[in-house]
């Protein structure tokens, strides 16, 4: 049997409030615990306790196809991280003090890890590669520029 405690979602309820939560994170209590059977009071309870066990680090605005990307300032990119030491969690805690990053993932295959960086322009872009490959345990860095994204 898995131990649904590991990462934080501790039962079925858990990993429906997720699940709701992913599609649509602006759904209020109220619609919560309709849908999960709970009252109010519980499913508050759950999501302090899922903020509070870093499970939910945050809710965002996922722009539509009526979003004009040309109005946006910047670029979104994917740099592909391969460390050179172990463990890397020195450097990973790092990233946690960069706003330009906004997501981190550890992963199989070719690269260590990958970051989803939201920067100014590509020279900015340039200098947060830089600053990143002269860190201690970074190995090599490569980007990708994000042209669009067609699921959201």
């Amino acid at each position: 049997m898995v131990d649904r405690q590991i990462g934080g979602l501790r039962d079925a309820v858990d990993e429906k409030l997720v699940s709701l939560l992913r599609r649509n994170a602006r759904m209020t209590l109220t619609a919560l615990a309709q849908e999960l059977a709970l009252s109010r009071t519980a499913v508050q309870a759950r999501m302090a306790r899922l903020e509070r066990d870093k499970v939910i680090v945050g809710y965002q605005a996922i722009l539509g196809e009526r979003h004009d990307p040309a109005e946006d300032e910047g670029l979104k990119a994917v740099l592909s991280i391969t460390f050179s030491q172990r463990p890397c969690s020195p450097v990973v805690a790092k990233f946690r003090h960069w706003p330009e990053i906004t997501s981190y993932y550890s992963v199989t295959g070719p690269h260590d890890a990958y970051l989803v960086v939201h920067v100014g322009s590509a020279y900015a872009l340039s200098q947060l590669v830089d600053r990143l490959s002269g860190l201690a345990g970074v190995a090599s860095v490569q980007s990708a520029v994000v042209l669009k994204s067609d699921l959201n």
